[in-house]
């Protein structure tokens, strides 16, 4: 087992470890080794390594990292959120929300930059259907629309985690009526269906896959649901139900969709059962291995 993942799998359990513990087990990682090969140069890469390495437990002591979080703010980082471009032309919600939630998971939840992009999640992501979203100079139909009459799912769900993320690690509750307004809408979709069809909203969303893309699927919506404690909610019985179908007969889980992009790292690798992913669900079903 990679040493990175016996650090996590030790923190969720409870165990305490040293600063020296816990920079060895980064050292010895062979996971960090590999994220931390390369710094990236495109906006993309940049965002996917960003993620990969924020689901390393104290990855934020590493030079490499404070290294990379200030190339994300040179590069990405605006006076309304993160945009891909620098700017408005490529600015998308669910980019925005993805980096929120990775710099508030190492421990930058209140850089300005952060609560730049919080803001303009509060002020202007759509938490219902038929919300009209005016905002010039912004290109919300390059990638097939954000804002319809019906919000993109993805970049709402990625949103709503990012709002959580970002009041678990401020205290924080001045958006906790736009977190809860979309609390709402993802229970209504039981956080995977459609309203009119008893399906999933999208091909992606019933994947198990780590780290998250800009698909949204099962796994992350396991790990919200677990956050804003709904596991016990009605509404969330048939995503559980679909991801305990999903464990192979050795009682783990495998990645079902694998990623590849420049600067994505995949943690664990080829056709075999995850080791990651298995500890991820096991800790959202709160099974104890």
């Amino acid at each position: 087992m990679d040493t990175a993942l016996e650090l996590k799998i030790g923190i969720d359990n409870g165990q305490f470890f040293s600063v020296r513990q816990i920079i060895e087990k980064l050292q010895n990682s062979k996971l960090v080794q590999e994220i931390t090969a390369n710094l990236p140069d495109k906006p993309l890469a940049l965002v996917w390594r960003l993620i990969c390495i924020s689901e390393i437990p104290f990855s934020y002591k590493l030079d490499y990292t404070q290294k990379l979080i200030e190339t994300v703010y040179e590069k990405l980082a605006t006076p309304f959120g993160f945009s891909l471009s620098g700017d408005e032309k490529m600015f998308l919600p669910c980019y925005n929300a993805m980096i929120v939630s990775a710099l508030c998971r190492l421990d930058r939840a209140n850089d300005k930059q952060v609560r730049n992009a919080v803001e303009w999640i509060n002020s202007n992501q759509p938490m219902e259907r038929g919300v009209k979203v005016d905002l010039p100079n912004f290109n919300f139909d390059r990638y097939g629309g954000c804002f319809k009459k019906t919000p993109c799912y993805i970049g709402l769900a990625k949103s709503v985690f990012a709002l959580q993320d970002f009041k678990e690690h401020t205290n924080e509750k001045k958006y906790d009526t736009k977190l809860e307004k979309g609390i709402l809408y993802l229970l209504k979709h039981k956080f995977f269906k459609r309203l009119s069809k008893d399906e999933p909203i999208n091909k992606h969303i019933t994947d198990i896959s780590f780290p998250e893309t800009y698909h949204l699927n099962s796994l992350e919506l396991l790990r919200f649901a677990k956050k804003a404690k709904l596991l016990d909610n009605v509404n969330t019985k048939d995503l559980i139900t679909h991801i305990e179908k999903q464990k192979t007969k050795d009682e783990k889980w495998k990645n079902n969709f694998n990623y590849k992009a420049e600067g994505y790292i995949a943690f664990d690798k080829g056709k075999k059962t995850s080791e990651w992913t298995t500890h991820l669900i096991n800790q959202g079903l709160k099974i104890k291995k």
